[in-house]
């Protein structure tokens, strides 16, 4: 049987084996994450520290998601009309972001007696991200969907993405992070327009994705990820001990840590050895990274309304079972649901 080399030329089909992993980690990631909530609320002791710990090592998962984008996206002209790309991707996601947010929508309202139930109560709590939280994601997505069209006018010329790239980077993710540690405020009205926000992760994961990198490279960019990850957790530790809540300064993915988490997980996963997966293995993992768009839909649903819900398992957030073991298998719980859903007729569009 072909066995297939590592790397960017890893494919199956057109996929590309180290993006599959990574998906599936990012997916197995945001799911620990979700199941970690406890992180959130202080509470002195060996627990929160290990939640905290938990919080830390899995943080980079969402900006990893936004790289795979840029990656797989910012040549989307070698295939297809910006018609057509946008086309597709308001099928992929569009549809089944306004279809899931219109069933739990529909669940909650009735949960709660239904006296504001209607269309414009809908279509504002959705507009506002006040049906699910963790939809938020995709108001980024969308507008990074429709940035491409003018992204990709730009993807040859990596000199200029790299400038903004540093840049932007500076200027949203060291700056106003580093300065508050100093007792200095950062304006936030100085930035990069063109790559600010997430477009920042978008453009890394193309300029990675595309560019080969020596070994010294790739050294340093493991080891600043390193640092800033044993940063994170000694800074967040030792602030809420001392000011008695939950520091929040690095809970956010465009600040430094977890940008040069992202960037570094990246990279090993784009250098490591998959010669040992032979074809039948890779299209597996392919079959279980088309599941992520599907499980991260539902699974924040699930874990709260079933699996912490006093009416039906009750499971206590401080768990560390929940937050171990039983994260990866409510994983692959929600894997397994979306797979049965995508050989529904017609709902199978609701789950890509």
């Amino acid at each position: 049987m072909k066995k297939y080399k590592y790397g960017r030329n890893t494919k199956v089909k057109n996929r590309v084996v180290y993006y599959d992993c990574l998906n599936i980690a990012a997916c197995i990631s945001v799911v620990m994450l979700h199941c970690n909530q406890m992180v959130h609320t202080w509470q002195p002791g060996k627990n929160w520290l290990f939640a905290l710990l938990i919080e830390v090592l899995f943080y980079w998962a969402v900006p990893i998601f936004f790289m795979l984008t840029g990656a797989t996206l910012m040549r989307y002209r070698d295939r297809y009309d910006t018609k057509t790309f946008l086309t597709k991707r308001a099928k992929r996601t569009v549809i089944p972001f306004i279809t899931w947010s219109l069933i739990w929508y529909l669940l909650y309202s009735v949960r709660s007696g239904g006296a504001h139930l209607g269309p414009r109560n809908f279509i504002d709590m959705m507009l506002n991200n006040q049906i699910e939280q963790v939809y938020w994601f995709f108001f980024s997505l969308f507008s990074i969907y429709l940035s491409m069209p003018l992204l990709s006018l730009i993807a040859d010329n990596k000199r200029a993405l790299a400038y903004g790239v540093g840049v932007s980077f500076v200027l949203q993710s060291v700056f106003p992070y580093a300065l508050p540690i100093l007792g200095i405020n950062w304006p936030g009205s100085i930035a990069v327009l063109a790559l600010s926000g997430n477009l920042l992760f978008t453009a890394l994961g193309y300029l990675l994705s595309t560019t080969e990198l020596t070994k010294k490279q790739r050294t340093v960019i493991y080891v600043l990820g390193l640092l800033a990850t044993i940063f994170r957790f000694i800074y967040t530790a030792v602030s809420s001990e001392s000011i008695g809540a939950v520091d929040r300064l690095y809970f956010n993915y465009l600040a430094f840590p977890a940008v040069l988490q992202g960037i570094a997980v990246f990279t090993l996963f784009k250098h490591m050895d998959f010669s040992l997966i032979n074809a039948r293995k890779a299209r597996i993992m392919s079959v279980i990274s088309s599941c992520s768009f599907g499980v991260y839909l539902m699974h924040k649903p699930i874990l709260d309304h079933f699996v912490l819900s006093p009416h039906w398992l009750n499971i206590p957030m401080t768990s560390v079972m929940l937050r171990t073991v039983g994260a990866l298998v409510f994983y692959i719980a929600c894997v397994g649901i979306v797979l049965l859903l995508k050989k529904i007729p017609v709902v199978k569009n609701i789950v890509p």
